[in-house]
Parts: C-alpha cells; sequence; structure tokens
C-alpha cells in the first residue's frame, strides 16, 4: 500500500481511435507515461474533447512504481527514435518499447534530482503556461532545481507539480480507547511510553530523522546534525518505540492490530480510512514532510521537442491547474492539486476543503517542508546516525 510502490502492473490506456492509423497522422497524439492511479481516466478524454479543433488524441502508459518510469525515460533518452515512429502501446504486460518518446510524465520530487542529473528529462518553459502564476511559491520553489538536481532560486523549472499529500501519523482508534492513550496530535506523541513497540515507521532515513528533528524544532532539512540539541537521545528513545519498519508493507501490521500506530502518506491514510473508519490520521501540528508529484518532459539525445508537441504539453499542464479539473484530481486521486492552496475555499468542493486529512490548515501547511537534496557531508551524517540507530537492540 506504498504510495511510492504499488503493484508493478502495466497497464494502457488509448483514447479515440485507439493506435495511430495512416488516416490520423495528422492528428496531434499527447503521450503519457504516468504513475498508476495518479490522474483521472475520465480527465483525458474531457481534455481531447476541450482542445478545439485539433481533438489530440490522449495515449497513457501507467507504471505502477516511480522506478519504472526513470528506467523508461532512460530508454527515450539513449535510444529515442522519432517522433512519426508513434506511440507503441503496449498490450501485453510487461512488454515496453523505447520506440517512442512520451510528451510527459510523472515523477515524484524525491526522484528529481535524479532525473536531472542522468540528463533523462529537461527543463520546462513555464512563461507560457497560464496558470503557473496562480501556484504558491512553494510549489514553484520545488521544482527550480540547478543542473545537479539542488534547490536553486536561480536554476531552471524542471517540472509542474499536479498533486501533493503528506507524511502523516495513522491509528488505530480502537487500540487507543482501550489503552486510555489520547488521540495523537503531534510528532512527541510517537514517544508516548504506552506506545512501545506498537508502532511502525517508515523504512527511510529523512523521514524518521526529520520527524524527530522537527519534534526538537528543526528543519526536515538540517545540514548539520551535529547542531541538533538531543537528536541521538530522541532517536534511540523512538526506535525502543518501533516494532516494524517498513516503506512499503507499514499498514498491514497496523490492519492485524499488531501495531496501534503508524508513520506514512496520507495518499495511503485517505484510502485506508476510507475502507476502514476504525482507523484515524492526522497531520501533525508542528508540520511535516510534504511529496509532490510533478509533470516532467522526457529528455531525447536525438529529437528536438516541435513545436506543436511542446503547446499540447502546455495545454495539458495548464489543464491539469485548472480550478475544476484540481478539484477532480484532489477528490479521484486521494492526492490534492496544488492549486488548493491558492484557491478561493468557495472554489474547493466541500469533500476536499472539510478534509483536513487532504487540505490541513494554513497554519500546519506554512511549518511542513518538502525533504530537499542535501550534500554528500549532511549525507554521511544521516545515513551514519540511521544506521547506529537501527543497530541499537530494543530494551524489552
Amino acid at each position: 500500500m506504498h504510495r511510492r510502490a504499488f503493484l508493478t502492473t502495466l497497464s494502457s490506456l488509448a483514447l479515440g481511435s485507439g493506435l495511430t492509423s495512416c488516416q490520423e497522422s495528422d492528428r496531434q497524439v499527447l503521450r503519457l507515461l504516468a504513475l498508476k492511479n495518479s490522474i483521472p481516466s475520465q480527465l483525458l478524454g474531457e481534455f481531447s474533447k476541450s482542445i478545439q479543433p485539433a481533438n489530440p488524441r490522449v495515449e497513457l502508459i501507467a507504471e505502477g512504481q516511480f522506478k519504472e518510469i526513470l528506467i523508461q525515460l532512460r530508454d527515450c533518452y539513449k535510444m529515442g527514435t522519432a517522433e512519426a515512429k508513434g506511440f507503441k502501446v503496449p498490450l501485453f504486460a510487461p512488454a515496453k518499447s523505447p520506440e517512442y518518446i512520451p510528451n510527459l510524465a510523472s515523477m515524484g520530487d524525491a526522484w528529481l534530482a535524479t532525473a536531472i542529473q542522468e540528463k533523462s528529462i529537461q527543463p520546462i518553459e513555464v512563461k507560457d503556461l497560464a496558470n503557473w502564476g496562480k501556484l504558491d511559491s512553494r510549489w514553484h520553489e520545488i521544482a527550480q532545481r540547478d543542473d545537479r538536481g539542488n534547490s536553486s532560486s536561480t536554476g531552471r523549472v524542471w517540472g509542474v507539480p499536479y498533486r501533493w499529500g503528506t507524511t502523516v501519523i495513522i491509528y488505530r482508534r480502537d487500540k487507543f480507547v482501550d489503552a486510555n492513550i489520547p488521540i495523537p496530535t503531534d510528532w512527541a506523541d510517537l514517544w508516548n511510553p504506552k506506545l512501545k513497540q506498537r508502532i511502525s515507521l517508515l523504512d527511510r532515513s529523512r523521514e524518521v530523522i526529520g520527524l524527530t528533528l522537527k519534534k526538537l524544532g528543526y528543519s526536515y532539512n538540517s545540514p548539520d546534525l551535529n547542531q541538533a540539541a538531543n537528536l541521538k537521545f530522541a532517536l534511540e528513545q523512538l526506535h525502543q518505540q518501533v516494532k516494524f519498519y517498513s516503506s512499503d508493507d507499514y499498514l498491514q501490521p497496523l490492519i492485524m492490530g499488531d501495531t496501534w500506530a503508524a508513520v506514512g502518506w496520507s495518499s495511503d491514510a485517505i484510502d485506508l480510512i476510507q475502507k476502514n473508519p476504525n482507523m484515524g490520521a492526522i497531520v501533525p501540528n508542528s508540520g511535516t514532510a510534504i511529496f509532490t508529484d510533478l509533470w516532467v518532459q522526457p529528455a531525447s539525445r536525438t529529437n528536438p521537442i516541435s513545436t506543436k508537441r511542446a503547446k499540447l504539453s502546455q495545454q495539458w499542464i495548464d489543464y491539469c491547474l485548472q480550478p475544476k479539473v484540481s478539484n477532480q484530481i484532489s477528490l479521484l486521486t486521494s492526492s490534492v492539486s496544488p492549486l488548493m492552496t491558492s484557491l478561493n475555499p468557495s472554489e474547493i468542493i466541500p469533500d476536499v476543503r472539510k478534509n483536513l486529512l487532504m487540505l490541513p490548515p494554513k497554519a500546519i501547511l506554512d511549518k511542513s517542508e518538502f525533504i530537499y537534496p542535501i550534500s554528500d557531508v549532511s549525507k554521511a551524517q544521516y545515513d551514519r546516525q540511521w544506521q547506529e540507530i537501527r543497530q541499537l537492540k530494543v530494551v524489552v
């Protein structure tokens, strides 16, 4: 149930008349390579109808993991063939072919630096995007990077966010009630002695060390852990609370009752709560980590982007950032459109506006952060601290 690692099944969807035919050789095609379930399928047909008189055909390949998308982008860059060859829709999984170049692909922000370093994506010209300026500055900043993938106020824009979520605390209401434990409201509640060996955490150093830093009043992106007072002690205490570390199966122990609380992603929590009302989840009051999925533009060594192709890509990105479409993305994908943080509340449908797990209060969002790439020196500190904590024995 991990948002970054769904089942690795490959699905395909072609709208319009399907595969390219000689009768339609002049018809524009929007080719999308996207994370499974990250874009409502009905939007594809609606987009096609909205672009008149061109009425472009939309072709979508949905992948289960961002790493699979990255592999395909590498192939496009290394082996990209002429656009005229068209989009090879794989009819039988796991058939894939480097003989197509998508207009756009979806990419998680955690993978953005890698894609930039490998040159498998190229910057996006946002000056022609009508809705880019409607987004809060935070959505501009996460996409603005230097050529090494590091955050840079003078860097180019390498993607456009189209949905986002947060790291949350998910809990079993019945277990908390039975044990007379207050419902959690912030990270500090994970250190409650009654939760010893009752917590599952993500198997990610930046998430676990980050939430501990946040609990202590520091940033997720603190460059020098030696400056964070009491960090090691707090991590040692938290480790004693943990029964299970996983970034893929962290919800299973919670469902079975082996753990009473878990740290995970809001998109997973929303899906789980819809199926099991005995589950609850909160966005910590002191702020949390934000993740976002972006539309990125694949690169090719051999094929420059045509003007028509670039314009169609821009139209799709702008389409995703329209209020009506943003509401649909927010409601149907369990992750919120970035436009939701700048729209007037009256423009947000009630099911999204009133869901504090999907759209946390501004006061919490203002204290929340993206997890940015850090220097090699800082990364070595995080890695060393993570290894030391994970090797500690749990005192029963």
